[in-house]
Formats: structure tokens, sequence, C-alpha cells
């Protein structure tokens, strides 16, 4: 028998897989079209304390949000698929595990340079604050710093 989480991150993981099929993104739109963007928005609030689904839940993020402009556009300009953006720096903002950071941090780079749009999203006092905390920690790895110092320098530049 297998527990309601082992399900979920089989259910997320086959869809990471599904939404990145070695470069190949075309199953891309089929997903968006059949709800996944609205499933993964409920989900990363349901299991916001499970690592392992949390990090599946993410990597499906990325592969369908960040390698497709309209996509990440849409995401900013509906409210169909509830909060991303907002969830995603949340996430960013509250958590201490390293691969759920880590999975965050390519979030929000794919969906940054994805769309001009969500610069907003990623530009308030209290997310650079927290970008300046994690570059001081002892948490990431310093190919992550450095991409929070690139969020900081996009969104710093973009907006004023």
């Amino acid at each position: 028998h297998s527990t309601d989480s082992e399900v979920m991150f089989n259910i997320s993981a086959t869809l990471q897989n599904v939404a990145y099929d070695k470069g190949d993104f075309s199953h891309v739109d089929h997903l968006v079209e059949e709800g996944v963007l609205t499933l993964i928005s409920k989900q990363l609030q349901k299991w916001s304390e499970d690592n392992t689904v949390m990090v599946t839940l993410l990597g499906t993020l990325r592969n369908i949000a960040c390698n497709r402009v309209d996509i990440s556009e849409l995401i900013v300009n509906s409210t169909e698929y509830g909060n991303i953006p907002e969830l995603v720096t949340n996430i960013f903002q509250t958590s201490s595990n390293v691969n759920v950071l880590e999975r965050t941090i390519y979030c929000i780079y794919g969906m940054l340079y994805g769309s001009m749009a969500l610069h907003e999203h990623f530009s308030a006092k209290q997310f650079i604050d927290t970008c300046i905390s994690r570059i001081r920690s002892d948490v990431l790895s310093s190919e992550y710093k450095i991409k929070i110092l690139r969020f900081i320098v996009t969104t710093l530049t973009c907006n004023h």
C-alpha cells in the first residue's frame, strides 16, 4: 500500500517527465489545456511540508513554464491557475530544504528570463532581502548564489 505522499510524488514525477521529454516540449500545450498548472498551484499549497513532493512539483512547473515565454506570460496574466509567482516566492522565502530551494531558484530563474511581466513579482523589497539572506547563508552552493545575484540584478535593472 502506498501513502498519499508516495502517490503524489509518482504523479508529479510522471508529469515532470511528460513535460520534458528529451527536449521535446510539444506535450506542454496539452498539459496546460488539461489543467496541470492549476493542479500544480493547488498541490504546492497542499504538500508544502513534504519536500520530496515539492521538488517534483517544482520540477514539473519548471519544465512547463520556464521553457516557453507564452506560458510564463499566461501564468502572470491569468488568475485561472492561482497565483503561481506568489507561491514560488513564498516557497523561496520560507523553505529550509536545500533541494526545494534549488528547484525554486530554477523556477524563478526560468520565469524571470521568460517574461518581463514577472519582474514586478520578484522586485519587492522583501524578496530582495530574502535573496541577500540566502546568499549570506551557508545552505546553498555558489552556483545557486550566483543565480540569486542574477535575480537581484535583473529585477532591479528592469524596474528602475
